[in-house]
């Protein structure tokens, strides 16, 4: 091969780089296409349908997450968040609407719908080869990857907010099954007559554990017949919250009879929030020395 012809297979070759380079820079540029025109932050109501199981339906209002149904509760941000993100989900391919068998990629009917304000997305089966999932928006066929919160599950009780209390709530009344604490007008904490180890300290303890208290988890527990000792905690807004104390050990558990779930809480908050802790002892005197 003389030098020219090698030149010129040189220049081909840098060429044809330069084009591969250029189209794969163009592909990386070029948009993806989302499941939805919404952006997530744009999302402010959620429905979540399943045959079989009652409606779930989330709606923001202001900052805050709300869920209105099956029950009426503040909503656990994180996982309202995460159920928005749908709405920007990356389509990986789509599905040319000629010859497509619905009921053959589980869309007819759809396994499920999760609409996100007003598009519906409905979910059908995976794909067997990379385990994508087939939805259809608008009446087009289209695979995403699983979306990985479970937010958009069946049981609700995911969506509720792990804290017991909203951060505004102030509490002026506990009822436990041993005693009650009282909030005064001053301010401070006091319980009945005779209450072993009722210390202002203790008390103001005891009530800001319940204040801040927070569920680990949260899960569904309807039809379930109360049983236990029962707390009820007025807010200074009217509010109140009665709780069963389902379990202590091995996991400390409050059953919520108005959400129709069990809060599971660490063990280690069971003494924290149902007894007043013993009085630390007083420091051992030092021994005198005796005189010589």
């Amino acid at each position: 091969m003389n030098r020219a012809r090698l030149n010129l297979l040189l220049v081909v070759i840098v060429l044809a780089l330069g084009a591969g380079a250029w189209m794969a820079k163009r592909h990386k540029d070029k948009p993806k296409e989302t499941l939805t025109p919404l952006a997530a932050e744009g999302v402010n109501k959620i429905v979540i349908e399943w045959p079989g199981s009652p409606t779930i339906q989330l709606e923001k209002q202001g900052a805050e997450w709300l869920l209105q149904a099956p029950v009426k509760s503040r909503a656990d941000r994180f996982e309202a968040v995460g159920a928005t993100s749908l709405a920007s989900t990356e389509v990986q391919s789509t599905l040319d609407g000629d010859g497509i068998d619905l009921k053959e990629l589980g869309l007819d009917p759809p396994n499920h719908t999760v609409t996100l304000n007003d598009v519906k997305v409905e979910f059908g089966g995976s794909d067997p080869l990379q385990s994508r999932r087939y939805v259809r928006v608008d009446g087009v066929v289209k695979l995403i990857e699983d979306p990985a919160t479970a937010a958009l599950d069946k049981d609700y009780a995911d969506l509720i907010s792990k804290n017991l209390f909203a951060p505004g709530d102030t509490l002026v009344k506990i009822e436990l099954p041993a005693f009650t604490l009282t909030k005064g007008p001053d301010g401070n904490w006091t319980a009945p007559a005779g209450t072993a180890n009722a210390t202002p300290a203790a008390l103001k303890t005891l009530a800001d554990g319940w204040k801040d208290a927070q569920a680990m988890w949260n899960e569904a527990a309807a039809g379930e017949t109360a049983s236990g000792g029962t707390v009820r905690i007025t807010t200074q807004q009217g509010q109140v919250h009665e709780f069963v104390v389902a379990s202590v050990d091995p996991q400390f558990m409050l059953y919520n009879p108005a959400l129709r779930v069990r809060h599971q809480l660490s063990k280690a908050l069971a003494d924290a929030l149902l007894k007043l802790p013993e009085p630390a002892p007083a420091p051992a005197t030092p021994a005198t020395p005796a005189t010589p």
